[in-house]
């Protein structure tokens, strides 16, 4: 069985990521970028992945200026299931390892339930869930096979824990991506792989930003919501990619399994 003890580690060497490879997908901007910034100045040689593949290189070398780590663009598109494999080959022959995954890229959209139509349902599927399940699956091949195991974390929404109006297929897929996430940890704890799973509520980034300017009711809605939280104020980006490096790191050694809510108070009310 597999047993790892840290008591004796400070603080420091607790939160250092050094000698660890992670990847994280959508992270071309948003929360995938802060994810990957944090992660690469904690000492984490970082690959971020983003169909965008011209951006998420940009967002490498940004990285590389600001924090002086190591960071890599490449291209991966999380419904295809050989891009997703291409990427982790690529990722252990160049780099030498997969020890941190995390499954960021995802879509969401307002659809009302007589409004979804097959292929809404199934694109967003493909991307959120089946996309995820890929990912995790393949990332686990690999750690299972190392001394030191390895974390997969996954990124979902309060959405997990409740439902929210025209949004059914996006509320299922995360439901869905916090049973894939307890599964897993139950399977392969005992190999050395935790998964954990963090859960944020409304989050400043471009997408929001583009929703409140294109439609001034949701922009209505939106910020009515961000002001009933218990903080008063919707998360950041660095919000979610703290507690990610938490989830990484060996401060959160014993934790696996459980989804974490970062969201101001949202799931109190």
């Amino acid at each position: 069985m597999y047993t790892y003890d840290v008591q004796e580690k400070s603080v420091a060497q607790l939160i250092s990521l050094e000698g660890k490879i992670a990847v994280v997908t959508g992270a071309a901007q948003g929360i995938g970028y802060a994810i990957a910034k944090r992660l690469a100045e904690s000492g984490a040689e970082v690959v971020i992945a983003d169909l965008n593949v011209d951006k998420a290189e940009q967002s490498a070398e940004q990285i590389r200026q600001d924090v002086g780590g190591k960071a890599h663009g490449y291209g991966l598109d999380v419904s295809n299931v050989d891009s997703i494999k291409t990427l982790v080959e690529h990722t252990l022959k160049v780099l030498g390892s997969v020890d941190i995954w995390v499954n960021n890229a995802g879509i969401y959209n307002f659809l009302g339930v007589l409004g979804i139509e097959d292929d809404d349902w199934d694109k967003l599927m493909n991307l959120n869930l089946r996309g995820s399940f890929i990912a995790c699956r393949e990332a686990a091949k690999r750690m299972v096979d190392t001394v030191n195991g390895g974390v997969i974390i996954n990124i979902l929404s309060t959405a997990a824990f409740k439902t929210s109006g025209n949004a059914a297929h996006y509320v299922a897929s995360k439901h869905g991506l916090a049973g894939l996430t307890k599964a897993l940890a139950v399977e392969l704890g005992e190999r050395g792989v935790r998964a954990l799973a963090v859960a944020p509520t409304l989050v400043d980034t471009p997408g929001v930003e583009e929703l409140k300017a294109n439609d001034p009711k949701v922009k209505a809605q939106l910020d009515a919501f961000e002001q009933q939280l218990p903080l008063r104020r919707m998360a950041n980006p660095d919000d979610i990619a703290r507690t990610v490096l938490f989830c990484a790191s060996e401060l959160s050694a014993f934790l696996t399994g459980v989804v974490i809510p970062v969201d101001g108070g949202e799931t109190a009310l």
